[in-house]
């Protein structure tokens, strides 16, 4: 019974959070108010949370890596692209199709991810500035491969986006990125780091190199990220404009920071998964109130600034908290 209540309490904020949220919504929106919406809102927030535990990973160490949508857009194009023509080689259709999308997304997105980590590593300049660079490069690749046709697959080819395939490879990266982080050596390497450089540094361990190590990561997660959205749309875009790819960022920093804030005691990735639930549900929110798009970006990045100094500021919170609470007790007496 003890470790039941253990697991409630853990897990109570990242479920109360995004089921408040939902019966809002279900109040303000008469045309939501079904549990189809229920189930397509968990469904949509499938592929964010892939997303967002790459982002995870590089958030906790430090990292500002503003290439993950262009690498997530690239890997779309390259991999969808190589997927098909491999399929009509063979004359395998479907079938040939799923497993060389499953090979080309997970490669692509891991040899990217390299790419970036040793382009920090080798060059020894910030994050931020290091992905911004690699950032309009692959946005250019995007616009130059394929004569910027992007990628389009038929529904035949969308079985990953499908029930019950979608769900079955969620759980299995949800599992994955948990070991990864709660057991394995770069998981403990990652929030050590993240924690304290100096005193991660006097164990043995290399700060550059790990963060480094972070960024190639997020490369296997951008490539999955890939693989469910491709699936689940039929359709990718060359990224459009100057810095085009830049709103995948925020939009997986947001269900990072609202995962971290929420996650309590419970698995972070969990956490994410419910960040990621309660970005859609805001999403939905503001349309069904007809909130233009552009203040869809706002609003969205009001959040993430909020979030960001919530979870980097948490001393200013405890203290102001701490100030109220004392004037009230000094009201009362």
């Amino acid at each position: 019974m003890k470790t039941v209540l253990k697991y409630i309490k853990a897990y109570a904020l990242a479920v109360a959070a995004p089921t408040v949220l939902m019966l809002v919504l279900l109040l303000i929106s008469p045309e939501t108010r079904s549990w189809g919406a229920v189930g397509n809102v968990i469904l949509q927030s499938l592929a964010p949370a892939v997303l967002g535990w790459g982002v995870l990973f590089n958030m906790k160490i430090g990292n500002w890596d503003f290439s993950i949508g262009a690498r997530v857009v690239l890997t779309s194009v390259l991999a969808g692209n190589l997927a098909l023509a491999a399929a009509e080689a063979l004359g395998l259709g479907a079938a040939g199709f799923v497993p060389a999308l499953i090979i080309f997304s997970v490669a692509i997105g891991i040899l990217l991810g390299v790419i970036v980590g040793a382009a920090y590593y080798f060059l020894q300049i910030p994050t931020l500035i290091v992905s911004i660079g690699l950032m309009l490069i692959m946005e250019s690749l995007t616009r130059i491969l394929y004569n910027g046709a992007g990628i389009h697959i038929s529904n035949d080819y969308m079985v990953l986006g499908k029930m019950p395939w979608n769900l079955i490879l969620f759980v299995i990266v949800f599992i994955f990125a948990s070991i990864l982080y709660y057991k394995r050596r770069i998981g403990y390497s990652v929030r050590a780091v993240g924690s304290n450089p100096t005193v991660a540094k006097t164990n043995g361990m290399n700060p550059k190199l790990t963060k480094a190590k972070a960024l190639a990561l997020s490369g296997i997660f951008a490539g999955l990220y890939s693989l469910m959205s491709l699936s689940a749309t039929g359709v990718q875009s060359a990224v459009q404009g100057t810095m085009g790819s830049a709103a995948a960022v925020f939009d997986a920093m947001m269900c990072v920071l609202i995962g971290m804030s929420i996650a309590g005691k419970g698995n972070v990735m969990f956490g994410v998964f419910a960040g990621a639930i309660v970005a859609q549900i805001l999403k939905m929110g503001m349309m069904a109130i007809n909130l233009p798009t552009t203040f869809n970006k706002v609003v969205i990045g009001v959040f993430v600034v909020v979030f960001m100094v919530a979870s980097s500021r948490a001393d200013v919170f405890k203290k102001l908290g701490a100030r109220l609470r004392g004037k009230k007790a000094g009201t009362a007496s």
